[in-house]
């Protein structure tokens, strides 16, 4: 069997109505991980799925902008959440920390 035809091992990690995060066993013996927001899906590897887990930590700091938005950084992308999906995305983040 080729590595074009290995289909990485999948693993659900937290998973909420409209939210999804899961790793990947890579065919290159390397673990990603995915965070589907809607339908938004963010991939990371070790090292910046390691920095999203401690930005979860300080989660309860997070205060929403002028217009009553939450906004999530990586690297160089924004999402944008209002507070029903906040809510919901702290419901992921707390499976997540466990």
């Amino acid at each position: 069997m080729s590595n074009n035809d290995y289909e990485p091992f999948t693993e659900t990690l937290a998973e909420t109505e409209n939210f999804l995060a899961w790793k990947a066993e890579e065919p290159d013996g390397e673990t990603t991980y995915h965070l589907q927001l809607d339908r938004a899906t963010i991939h990371f590897f070790q090292e910046e799925w390691d920095e999203f887990m401690d930005f979860l930590e300080n989660l309860d700091e997070t205060a929403p902008d002028e217009n009553g938005l939450y906004a999530l950084e990586f690297g160089n992308v924004d999402v944008w959440l209002d507070k029903a999906d906040w809510d919901e995305f702290g419901k992921l983040a707390e499976e997540l920390r466990r």
